[in-house]
C-alpha cells in the first residue's frame, strides 16, 4: 500500500459588496479584449503567511451586459476610469479606497 498526502488546501476567501468600476484588459480564450466592468466580489485563498491571493473577479461586464467571472491570472490591467490610475494590487487598492 502507498499513501501520498499532498499539501493541505489553503483556506478560501470571499470578498463581496464591492461595487467598483474598472476598465480591464483581459486575455480570454478568444484573445485579448478591453472591457468596462463593475466588480461585485473577489474569490481567493489565504496563503500560509496570512496574505490573500485573489484568484477570480466576479463582475458585471458592461459589454456583454451580464455577470461574469474573470480569472485573475488572465487580467492584464485594471484601470480606474475616473483617474486613469493603473491598479497593480487590487485588494490593497480596494482597502485603501474603501468608502
Amino acid at each position: 500500500m502507498k499513501i501520498e498526502i499532498g499539501k493541505p488546501s489553503l483556506p478560501p476567501v470571499t470578498i463581496t459588496e464591492i461595487k467598483q468600476d474598472f476598465l480591464m484588459r483581459y486575455a480570454g480564450t478568444k484573445g485579448e479584449s478591453e472591457r468596462r466592468i463593475t466588480v461585485n466580489g473577489l474569490k481567493g485563498e489565504q496563503l500560509p503567511d496570512g496574505s490573500i491571493r485573489i484568484l477570480s473577479i466576479n463582475a458585471y461586464c458592461h459589454e456583454r451586459k451580464m455577470a461574469r467571472t474573470f480569472k485573475m491570472s488572465s487580467v492584464k490591467e485594471l484601470v480606474v476610469p475616473e483617474t486613469g490610475e493603473v491598479v497593480t494590487d487590487l485588494l490593497r487598492w480596494l482597502k485603501a479606497n474603501e468608502a
